[in-house]
Protein backbone atom coordinates (compact mmCIF):
# COMPACT_ATOMS: atom_id res chain seq x y z
CA UNK A 1 0.00 0.00 0.00
CA UNK A 2 1.42 2.99 -1.08
CA UNK A 3 1.41 6.27 1.01
CA UNK A 4 0.25 9.61 -0.34
CA UNK A 5 1.52 12.60 1.01
CA UNK A 6 -0.42 15.82 1.60
CA UNK A 7 -0.03 18.47 -1.04
CA UNK A 8 1.31 21.36 0.25
CA UNK A 9 0.00 24.29 -1.99
CA UNK A 10 -1.85 27.06 0.84
CA UNK A 11 1.49 28.88 3.01
CA UNK A 12 -1.01 30.56 4.82
CA UNK A 13 -2.95 27.34 6.15
CA UNK A 14 -1.06 27.20 9.32
CA UNK A 15 -1.05 23.22 9.79
CA UNK A 16 0.86 23.48 6.13
CA UNK A 17 3.34 26.02 7.96
CA UNK A 18 3.79 23.16 10.71
CA UNK A 19 4.57 20.41 8.33
CA UNK A 20 6.89 22.60 6.25
CA UNK A 21 8.71 23.88 9.55
CA UNK A 22 8.74 20.39 11.37
CA UNK A 23 10.10 18.97 8.26
CA UNK A 24 12.89 21.59 7.73
CA UNK A 25 13.94 21.20 11.77
CA UNK A 26 14.14 17.61 10.81
CA UNK A 27 16.57 17.86 7.98
CA UNK A 28 18.68 20.66 9.55
CA UNK A 29 18.76 18.39 12.73
CA UNK A 30 19.92 15.59 10.16
CA UNK A 31 22.59 17.60 8.52
CA UNK A 32 24.40 18.56 11.85
CA UNK A 33 25.08 14.94 12.49
CA UNK A 34 27.06 14.84 8.59
CA UNK A 35 30.85 15.25 9.25
CA UNK A 36 32.85 15.39 6.16
CA UNK A 37 35.82 14.60 8.05
CA UNK A 38 38.67 11.98 6.23
CA UNK A 39 39.35 9.13 8.64
CA UNK A 40 41.31 7.14 6.54
CA UNK A 41 40.04 7.82 3.51
CA UNK A 42 36.70 7.17 4.47
CA UNK A 43 33.58 9.78 5.13
CA UNK A 44 31.76 9.41 8.47
CA UNK A 45 28.94 10.85 10.34
CA UNK A 46 28.49 11.83 13.60
CA UNK A 47 25.64 8.88 14.43
CA UNK A 48 26.95 6.70 11.55
CA UNK A 49 28.92 5.81 8.69
CA UNK A 50 28.91 7.02 5.01
CA UNK A 51 29.80 4.47 2.91
CA UNK A 52 31.70 6.27 0.50
CA UNK A 53 35.66 7.34 -0.29
CA UNK A 54 37.94 10.60 -1.11
CA UNK A 55 40.10 9.92 -3.94
CA UNK A 56 42.40 12.45 -5.84
CA UNK A 57 42.42 12.31 -9.43
CA UNK A 58 44.60 14.26 -12.11
CA UNK A 59 43.54 14.16 -15.20
CA UNK A 60 46.18 12.78 -18.26
CA UNK A 61 47.84 15.25 -20.36
CA UNK A 62 44.72 14.79 -23.32
CA UNK A 63 41.93 16.59 -23.14
CA UNK A 64 38.86 13.73 -22.66
CA UNK A 65 40.40 10.87 -22.60
CA UNK A 66 39.50 8.09 -20.42
CA UNK A 67 41.92 7.68 -16.95
CA UNK A 68 41.43 4.91 -14.55
CA UNK A 69 41.19 6.04 -10.82
CA UNK A 70 41.71 3.24 -7.53
CA UNK A 71 39.10 3.60 -4.87
CA UNK A 72 39.11 1.47 -1.81
CA UNK A 73 35.54 1.73 -2.06
CA UNK A 74 35.55 -2.29 -1.64
CA UNK A 75 32.03 -2.82 -3.82
CA UNK A 76 31.39 -1.05 -7.23
CA UNK A 77 30.24 2.71 -6.81
CA UNK A 78 26.80 4.28 -7.44
CA UNK A 79 28.05 7.55 -8.26
CA UNK A 80 30.97 10.12 -7.79
CA UNK A 81 30.43 14.01 -6.60
CA UNK A 82 33.43 16.21 -7.92
CA UNK A 83 35.28 18.49 -5.45
CA UNK A 84 36.89 21.82 -6.87
CA UNK A 85 39.49 21.35 -9.57
CA UNK A 86 42.71 23.32 -9.39
CA UNK A 87 40.97 24.87 -12.81
CA UNK A 88 38.23 25.00 -15.60
CA UNK A 89 37.03 21.51 -16.42
CA UNK A 90 34.63 19.15 -16.40
CA UNK A 91 35.20 16.50 -14.55
CA UNK A 92 32.21 13.51 -16.41
CA UNK A 93 32.28 9.48 -16.29
CA UNK A 94 31.61 8.27 -19.92
CA UNK A 95 31.33 4.44 -19.13
CA UNK A 96 29.88 4.04 -15.57
CA UNK A 97 29.23 0.39 -16.39
CA UNK A 98 33.41 -0.22 -16.59
CA UNK A 99 33.61 0.65 -12.94
CA UNK A 100 35.07 -2.11 -10.42
CA UNK A 101 35.44 -2.82 -6.93
CA UNK A 102 38.71 -1.30 -7.16
CA UNK A 103 38.81 1.78 -10.00
CA UNK A 104 36.62 4.09 -11.61
CA UNK A 105 36.88 5.62 -14.81
CA UNK A 106 36.89 9.04 -15.63
CA UNK A 107 37.55 11.92 -18.07
CA UNK A 108 38.26 15.76 -17.82
CA UNK A 109 37.55 18.42 -19.92
CA UNK A 110 40.97 19.49 -19.63
CA UNK A 111 44.57 18.52 -19.27
CA UNK A 112 46.25 17.66 -16.30
CA UNK A 113 43.39 18.72 -13.63
CA UNK A 114 43.92 18.21 -10.64
CA UNK A 115 40.46 17.71 -7.79
CA UNK A 116 39.22 15.23 -5.25
CA UNK A 117 36.17 12.68 -5.46
CA UNK A 118 33.77 11.41 -3.36
CA UNK A 119 33.13 7.98 -4.65
CA UNK A 120 29.89 6.64 -2.95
Amino acid sequence: MALIAPRIDNFEDPRQKFLIQSFLKDLLDMSFRLSFLSRRGTLTGRSYNLDAVWVAYVSNGTANTEDTVTHTLGRVPVGIWVGIPNKSAVIYADNEAAWTTTTIRLKASATTVTVNILVF
